[in-house]
């Protein structure tokens, strides 16, 4: 299951970073960047959301996501705070306007919608949805749902391909991703529908749940920053994700994290 599900987001991802813009982040003025607090690349996130954003044993945010941005700030010679915002105050950019933060990395789908209210980095990764179910359930595809409970996270694009694709299903929402996979354990729901990432790292760490089906949405994360207003620090951060995916930092981290 690991070696299927991580060689899947070795694609994904690989397709995510085909036509990205390179770039240059040597010699940049972050005072220019009008940061939060001088010096240091203040990150928003949603934890948890293993593994792209989790704390670990000690405390500390890591994961995916948070690594990446630590190696962006480093890049740009920033210190690196990371806040534990929530996933709506990042996509309403209330986050950022509020002056709580500079940036927002938290597994962010870049849709229309949301470009309305934050601006995004360029693309980083892939997150089509999937549909996780306990291993010995009885209702294995999307269709079989109709009539029964399928778990989403609240404001997700899980939550509107489920509203799209499912209509029949009794759709409950809940606030976290952590929540659902407890949700689905306890018997609360009969299956969560989310992205492929948080679903596949379930999969992988409990025998007793398993991927039914992954759904190809096109979809692809984005940092997130202040609409208007950011041009140079968000220059700067595509800049830096060119600069770690030719010098072999960004696989590195991928590595950490999904092997």
């Amino acid at each position: 299951m690991r070696h299927r599900f991580t060689t899947l987001i070795g694609l994904l991802v690989a397709l995510a970073l085909v036509g990205a813009a390179c770039g240059d982040s040597d010699s940049v003025d972050t005072d220019t960047f009008g940061l939060v607090s001088s010096g240091t690349l203040t990150v928003c996130t949603d934890s948890p959301y293993p593994p792209m954003e989790f704390e670990d044993a000690d405390g500390n945010f890591t994961g995916f996501d948070i690594e990446l941005m630590r190696a962006i700030a480093d890049d740009l010679g920033l210190e690196t705070r990371v806040i534990n915002s929530g996933f709506d105050p990042i996509t309403s950019g209330l986050a950022m306007e509020s002056g709580e933060c500079d940036i927002a990395a938290a597994s962010i789908t870049i849709t229309d919608e949301r470009e309305e209210n934050i601006d995004f980095s360029d693309q980083y990764f892939s997150g089509d949805q999937s549909l996780l179910i306990k291993s010995d359930g009885g209702m294995d595809t999307l269709a079989s749902f109709a009539g029964e409970k399928l778990g989403v996270q609240t404001g997700t694009t899980g939550e509107i391909y489920a509203n799209e694709n499912a209509p029949d299903a009794d759709i409950i929402s809940y606030e976290g991703p952590g929540d659902l996979i407890v949700a689905l354990a306890a018997g609360e729901v009969d299956g969560v529908l989310q992205d492929i990432v948080v679903n596949g790292d379930a999969a992988f760490n409990d025998d007793g749940l398993t991927i039914a089906e992954i759904y190809p949405t096109n979809e692809f994360y984005g940092l997130a920053v202040q609409e208007d207003g950011k041009e140079t620090l968000l220059t700067a951060v595509n800049a830096s994700l060119a600069k770690l995916r030719d010098d072999g930092t960004y696989d590195d981290i991928f590595n950490d994290f999904f092997k």
